[in-house]
C-alpha cells in the first residue's frame, strides 16, 4: 500500500509566511453567451486564514452575475467574476 503524499503551500501573498488554508478559485457566468470559467485564480492561487479574511472583508463590488469584484489580494487582473475559496484541509492539498 502506497502512503498519500501530502502537498503543503505557502500564502501567496507577497512576504506572508504562513501555509495555505484556501485554494483560490475564480469563477464567472457570462449571461450573453453563457459560457462559465471557473479554474484556479493564477494571480493568487493560495491564501491563508488571515488573508482570506481580509480579501473578503476589503472587497469591492457586488457580487452578481459577470460583475466585476476588486478584491485585495486575489483576481489581480479585474477579470468578471468572484473569488471562491476551497478549504485545503477538506480536499487534503
Amino acid at each position: 500500500m502506497s502512503a498519500m503524499t501530502h502537498e503543503t503551500h505557502r500564502c501567496s501573498v507577497d512576504g506572508c509566511p504562513s501555509l495555505a488554508a484556501y485554494r483560490v478559485l475564480h469563477y464567472d457566468f457570462d449571461p450573453v453567451g453563457g459560457a462559465v470559467r471557473f479554474g484556479t485564480d493564477e494571480t493568487c492561487p493560495y491564501l491563508c486564514l488571515e488573508h482570506a479574511a481580509d480579501n473578503e472583508a476589503h472587497a469591492r463590488g457586488e457580487r452578481g452575475t459577470h460583475a466585476r469584484v476588486a478584491y485585495p489580494h486575489t483576481n489581480r487582473d479585474g477579470e468578471h467574476g468572484v473569488s471562491v475559496y476551497l478549504d485545503l484541509a477538506s480536499v487534503g492539498a
